[in-house]
């Protein structure tokens, strides 16, 4: 053999032992369906993947694999999460792997977060949004656009503002929108009328706009180019995809990426934003040649709380057929189905069940308790009374409180305002809640001024700023208003961080130090989601971070949460407290029926080693009023159980 020939197998050699290693660091602890699905390229593919089965492994080697192993630059891999939180977690492992590579993170976002950034590097081509493009966030939403149309309306009640947004949310979402005479068969036109006038002159976009926006620019705008060319797309929670969703991940396909989409149609329960078990149930129709993939092994839950949730889903003909089996050498576990007379006994025997399983060393956050809902309290207000007399750390997981803090509000607005100090929105804001004399009147003859010259409301501000006989007798308190915020203004955009900007106007702003530490742990926590991230970059995080979903748990404390809530966690043990017929599925009827059902399976397969599922035969007080048959306190358990096989205790 020749000197150049033996150089040319000892390269060959090195080529095989590196791909070798970078092999074993991929594929490490991975099954062989696992292996299968994280090497896969060449096609668009679907991953089914169960409850437990390692979906999150899965699409952070595929990455890995992507990278390592099929040499694809990792700024060409965009990667589509439901949640911001799943987005985080995603990013974290993502970042874990790749760093030792030295490699850079690929692009991790929700839906949301992506359509505006694409939006945002498109704005000089966009006509049919406000420009800058300003997302208005829940409460914005709430004290502001929604009580501004219900008054220019003359509407008597706030909920008929909020049902006909909500209409107009669900038109973007099942793309009804596009449908000739849609503006003529809408509910209330005039409505509209007042929304587009609202929008020109505060400059706001609403948070369900953007995805639709993304598909209709990326459709009908010839000059609309994404940030860059994104090769490989993977989305997570497929089933959890609604039409316009669908629409958009279609155009990326025609824009030569090659999708790969995880999920599972027996986790669908979005339905109130029209998501559909269908999205992931079609995907190979839609997507000719695309890879039918499977993961199999339940590494989470023990096999009779797997069997107790197969059946439960198994009700549903149209599923697709799986074959999820128990991880090797697994234990049986432990389902229960719990029958009290009333919610005094369900919640004495529930909290006397929880003290025997934290003095047997269970940790209090390896417990759960799952409730469909909790209007008002009702259902968590007699399990946490019961917790506290027993001395039980509790958590109760709501959707976001600090988001209602004035406090946190006030110190928003000013960094918006940092940011852009034309935001009409932060302006309006300080206006209605900070504490300078500016009533309700004097912001009405503000924006009626605004209207009358054509101006946006910040600009008007600012005019009546530099002429206060403009607005007549409110105009020196207006005019004085804007001037002390622009002073404090400048005085804080003298720093020149994300983190002194915020440490500096909550200090400043913010008297209660428990509510301080609070705004400043919240903020902070989503800025070191991302390097470098700056103070732009965190308020359009704050306004595009979905209002429900997946919620982080607190340590050392038993936490109650909404089914909804629990998707995407896991806990040893799990209560799921009211499995009762009028409330799940309560009123609920065909497809939406699905959902309820939908959602017990996956409020099942949160538990790894016991589950217990209580029903009662009466619900008195507050809980008289749950449920399909409000009012009357007879419950019986849901139908999704009755022939379940699950072992039943009365107590």
């Amino acid at each position: 053999m020749t000197s150049s020939e033996n150089k040319l197998v000892n390269n060959l050699l090195f080529i095989m032992t590196k791909v070798s290693d970078i092999e074993k660091i991929i594929h490490k602890d991975a099954t062989k369906n696992q292996i299968v699905a994280i090497d896969h390229i060449g096609t668009h593919a679907r991953l089914l993947a169960g409850p437990g089965t390692g979906k999150t492994k899965i699409l952070t080697n595929r990455v890995l694999s992507l990278v390592l192993k099929h040499d694809v630059d990792p700024k060409s891999i965009l990667l589509l999460t439901f949640t911001r939180l799943a987005a985080k977690q995603l990013k974290d492992k993502i970042r874990k792997v790749l760093e030792p590579h030295n490699e850079d993170l690929p692009e991790v976002s929700t839906l949301h977060s992506f359509a505006l950034k694409q939006i945002l590097y498109n704005s000089h081509t966009i006509k049919t949004l406000p420009n800058p493009v300003r997302i208005a966030d829940d409460w914005e939403e709430r004290n502001i656009i929604q009580e501004d149309l219900k008054r220019v309306l003359k509407l008597s009640k706030i909920s008929e503002i909020q049902a006909l947004i909500n209409q107009l949310s669900t038109d973007w979402e099942t793309l009804r929108i596009d449908e000739a005479g849609w503006e003529q068969q809408f509910p209330n036109p005039p409505f509209l009328g007042a929304w587009r006038n609202h929008k020109v002159q505060f400059g706001e976009t609403l948070r369900a706009e953007l995805v639709y926006q993304l598909k209709k620019q990326l459709e009908q705008n010839r000059d609309f180019k994404l940030d860059r060319h994104y090769e490989h797309v993977l989305i997570d929670e497929y089933q959890d995809l609604n039409a316009c969703d669908l629409a958009v991940t279609t155009d990326l396909a025609n824009k030569h990426a090659e999708l790969f989409v995880a999920g599972d149609d027996d986790q669908s329960i979005y339905g109130f934003r029209y998501a559909s078990p269908l999205g992931i149930r079609n995907f190979p129709q839609m997507f000719q040649g695309s890879k039918k993939l499977d993961l199999e092994i339940c590494f989470r839950c023990d096999k009779n709380i797997l069997k107790s949730a197969e059946f439960v889903a198994s009700l549903d003909p149209s599923r697709l057929p799986k074959l999820t089996r128990p991880r090797e050498k697994a234990e049986d576990g432990e389902v229960l189905i719990l029958n009290f007379r009333d919610q005094t006994k369900e919640a004495e025997m529930i909290v006397k069940k929880i003290k025997q399983l934290i003095s047997k060393s269970i940790q209090p956050d390896e417990i759960t308790i799952l409730l469909r809902s909790d209007r008002n309290g009702a259902m968590s207000k007699p399990l946490i009374s019961e917790m506290e007399k027993n001395q039980i750390n509790v958590s109760l997981t709501t959707d976001s409180e600090i988001e209602n803090d004035i406090d946190y509000r006030i110190a928003l607005s000013y960094m918006r305002l940092i940011v852009d100090k034309e935001d009409s929105l932060a302006w309006r804001t300080l206006m209605q809640i900070g504490k300078n004399g500016l009533g309700e009147k004097c912001i009405s003859q503000t924006w009626l001024f605004a209207q009358k010259s054509s101006l946006r409301f910040s600009k008007a501000l600012e005019l009546i700023s530099k002429k206060p006989s403009l607005l007549g007798r409110f105009g020196k308190k207006t005019s004085k208003f804007y001037l002390d915020t622009s002073k404090e203004l400048e005085e804080f955009d003298k720093t020149n961080t994300p983190v002194k900007i915020i440490n500096l106007i909550i200090d400043k702003l913010v008297s209660d130090i428990e509510v301080k530490e609070s705004i400043k742990n919240y903020l902070l926590d989503i800025l070191a989601t991302q390097e470098k991230m700056t103070l732009e970059e965190l308020l359009r995080v704050i306004s595009t971070s979905s209002e429900f979903i997946e919620q982080e748990t607190e340590k050392n404390a038993v936490n109650i949460l909404t089914m909804h809530q629990a998707k995407g966690l896991t806990f040893d043990i799990c209560f799921i407290i009211g499995a009762e017929d009028e409330v799940i599925p309560g009123r609920n009827a065909g497809e939406r029926e699905g959902d309820e059902r939908r959602l017990l399976y996956v409020s099942m397969t949160r538990a790894r080693h016991k589950l217990f599922i209580t029903y009662c035969n009466f619900r008195t007080g507050q809980q008289r009023y749950l449920g399909n048959n409000s009012g009357s306190s007879r419950r019986n358990l849901t139908r999704f159980l009755v022939d379940s096989k699950i072992p039943i205790k009365k107590i």
